[in-house]
């Protein structure tokens, strides 16, 4: 009896996540994703422009610093990811599964609150460029920053893998999981939520020129918010939205780059 309550527990083993102790070493990808974002532009836009700068004897051209930024961000982003589930090794494959699987009864939450947040998102930076200096922009500094991916067709492909997929599933487990979930499980949720929301809004406005511009991302991350929580803090199912947004904003800043 015993021997098979071992094989058990062996076979089937314990949802570490669900259990009210943190899991420490998932905070680990925090300082892995900085530490990855940085490194991989240096090592990869620096060193093919400067390979590519000795080979031809001239300037590389313009578009060419993007392009290999946009492969320097997938390649870190992706390495993120592995790293991540190489701490769980083959456990957290099943985890997402089951996530997966239940993700699919909130596909109608995350499609309408996908489409209100993009509503507000566009529907707020129309009228901060309707607004004078400083209040009004023209564009947020991020979605300038965005715009440099989108220079040359060249780099669509990369900067839809790093805006659409890579990004969206680090941040959601940075800034969900690591911090509503595991933070969660010692503070309060309405402190772990509002630490959330700061935390994600400063990443994308930390070099703002006017404080309109907090507005379109906090509401972006207050739909993810909302999601995560509706769904019974299922991270899937706030993937699946912020991917969702993120694949809309990226099909129209495509258009107004190329089109």
């Amino acid at each position: 009896m015993e021997k098979e309550k071992e094989v058990i527990k062996y076979v089937v083993p314990r949802n570490r996540w669900g259990s009210n102790e943190i899991v420490k070493k998932d905070f680990l990808l925090i300082p892995i994703f900085i530490f990855f974002q940085i490194l991989m532009p240096i090592i990869i836009v620096f060193g093919v422009l400067g390979v590519t700068a000795m080979i031809t004897q001239d300037p590389p051209p313009l578009y060419f610093y993007n392009l290999t930024l946009s492969i320097s961000f997938v390649v870190a982003q992706f390495i993120v990811i592995v790293a991540f589930f190489a701490l769980h090794k083959f456990y957290i494959a099943d985890v997402a599964r089951r996530q997966f699987y239940y993700a699919k009864q909130y596909i109608s939450m995350i499609v309408v609150t996908a489409i209100i947040a993009l509503i507000a998102y566009y529907g707020v930076n129309m009228i901060a460029s309707m607004l004078s200096s400083p209040l009004g922009y023209d564009k947020t500094q991020a979605q300038i920053r965005l715009q440099g991916l989108f220079t040359h067709p060249s780099g669509i492909f990369f900067t839809f893998f790093t805006m659409v997929i890579f990004r969206p599933l680090i941040e959601e487990l940075i800034f969900r999981h690591l911090i509503i979930h595991e933070l969660g499980k010692r503070l309060s949720l309405g402190l772990v939520v509002a630490f959330s929301l700061v935390v994600e809004v400063s990443s994308h406005v930390y070099d703002l020129i006017s404080w309109l511009e907090i507005l379109p991302y906090m509401i972006l991350s207050l739909g993810a918010i909302i999601v995560y929580l509706r769904s019974g803090k299922n991270l899937v199912a706030s993937f699946l939205y912020h991917s969702s947004v993120q694949l809309v904003i990226f099909i129209i800043t495509m258009i107004e780059r190329l089109f």
